[in-house]
């Protein structure tokens, strides 16, 4: 039986009837139109679970409510936790608000091929878990060589060596810019035209200048350098040993990491409550137990306050989810009857002219990792944001345009589009987190730091590794074994 879709009302009102006040869905303004489901009933959460091929498919009317350890979330996080909990001998159980496991990996398959939506790459092969279990799993992974195509607005193709020469140019400015930040820290946007204010830069020089900097900063770290903090934005382990993507969909993953344990899906969870023994959390399907709870639910789901925690989370705890910025990289698959970009390249680059700063600056060659004739447009920031809230047909007509403007007379008009709305998903709220204005790695720690019997878990935990699958893995797998020894 196929999962069924409540409307924002009727998924409210469900909420209402276990704790009237303490949800409100939504991610600060984000539309109706973000991706807000639930099974009707029990029985469909067990069936959704499942469907899902790897979680043991309990139906939450029927099984017990009760577990060592409550974990909220069946991201990477969440499973890897539950994981490691399973094989210390304790019982868990794995409350989910979607129809499905993976959070913010997810893999769509509805054109014929795996296309993920989410995460995509394993950043940085060597030492990292998620490429060791990739490996021990069998899975296939493909080197990401990040060959570019880069052209000017008007279709000129520039000369290989200007991508090297242009990002060299802004991570010189970033360095320069913010040796005269002040301690109390200010946009990274501001540093960086003090920077360029003393530069003699060509018009056609800051046109590249402000192409590098969304490449270089702003897609990287989901955010627009005026949201991100100078004196910090960059902090945290340098990944080493190159990327790797997974052509059969990084799903497979989650499905290994998943295996085995007791997921349920639909389960929508409004409030925790930590001062009773055992503690106890309300969701739409009923109430559960545990003598711990993990909570790996996203940065902007804690920023969206949609779960009550009593007691209340500490002061500072509170302090660090304010003061951390949760970003947004929006993907666009744009499918076409055939390539008509460089084959050879894996990245096609555009410098936008002024009037466009900072959309559809970078694209996959999507034929490069799988049997398909598309592209996948990147956006971040505040630009993704609005991309994420437009049709798709206003989607489509505003990245067509880019992409006419570069290949001319043989540019195709698209077939389909596939797009992300993670800001716009009450389950997420953003893509990942970044270092915003006025925070520090130690409010990674902040955020990770238990409650007594309350844990956190999740990329934003993660000092060293923060918006990464393998960061998200690892604070799992440390929260799980801070339960264990207690």
């Amino acid at each position: 039986m196929p999962a069924h879709p409540l409307s924002r009302r009727d998924l409210l009102l469900a909420l209402a009837q276990f704790a009237p006040a303490a949800v409100v869905l939504g991610c600060g303004g984000a539309s109706e139109g973000a991706v807000v489901t639930a099974p009707s009933n029990a029985e469909d959460a067990g069936l959704a679970a499942a469907d899902a091929g790897s979680t043991s498919a309990v139906d939450a009317g029927d099984a017990g409510r009760e577990a060592n350890v409550i974990v909220i979330g069946a991201g990477i996080a969440g499973l890897r936790a539950a994981e490691v909990l399973a094989k210390a001998g304790k019982k868990v159980i794995v409350l989910e608000g979607r129809t499905r496991i993976g959070g913010r990996i997810v893999t769509d398959r509805s054109w014929g091929v795996p296309l993920d939506l989410g995460a995509s790459w394993i950043h940085g092969v060597t030492n990292n878990p998620i490429a060791a279990r990739a490996a021990s799993e069998g899975l296939r992974t493909i080197v990401a060589d990040y060959s570019e195509a880069l052209f000017d607005a008007n279709g000129t193709r520039r000369p290989d060596s200007d991508v090297a020469r242009i990002e060299r140019t802004v991570r010189d400015l970033a360095t320069r810019g913010t040796a005269s930040s002040p301690d109390t820290d200010e946009p990274l946007r501001t540093a960086l035209d003090r920077a360029i204010a003393s530069s003699n830069f060509t018009a056609t020089q800051r046109l590249e200048v402000e192409m590098g900097i969304t490449s270089v900063f702003e897609h990287e770290y989901a955010a627009d350098a005026s949201e991100l903090s100078a004196n910090h934005f960059d902090d945290g382990a340098n990944e080493s040993g190159g990327d790797a993507v997974f052509p059969g969909g990084y799903d497979a993953i989650v499905n290994a990491v998943a295996r085995g344990t007791d997921v349920r899906l639909g389960c929508i969870v409004t409030a925790i409550d930590t001062s009773v023994s055992p503690a106890v959390v309300l969701t739409n399907l009923g109430t559960f137990q545990g003598e711990s709870v993990l909570v790996t639910v996203p940065l902007g789901v804690l920023k969206a306050k949609t779960i009550a925690f009593t007691p209340s989370l500490s002061p500072a705890k509170r302090d660090a989810i304010a003061r951390l910025g949760m970003g947004t990289l929006s993907k666009t698959y744009v499918q076409f009857a055939s390539s008509f970009w460089p084959a050879a390249s894996e990245l096609v680059d555009r410098i936008p002219p002024a009037s466009e700063r900072g959309q559809w600056v970078e694209s996959l060659n999507v034929a490069a990792i799988v049997d398909t004739p598309a592209l996948l447009m990147f956006n971040a920031g505040a630009f993704a944001r609005a991309q994420e809230a437009m049709s798709d047909s206003q989607a489509i007509a505003s990245a067509s345009a880019a992409l006419r403007a570069l290949f001319g007379a043989s540019f195709q008009a698209p077939l389909r589009t596939l797009r992300s709305n993670w800001s716009g998903d009450a389950f997420a709220c953003g893509s990942y987190s970044f270092l915003a204005v006025g925070s520090t790695l130690a409010d990674r720690d902040t955020l990770a730091a238990r409650q007594g019997s309350l844990f956190f878990a999740g990329e934003a935990c993660s000092r060293d590794h923060a918006a990464t699958v393998h960061g998200a893995f690892t604070s799992g797998e440390r929260a799980a074994n801070s339960i264990v020894t207690g």
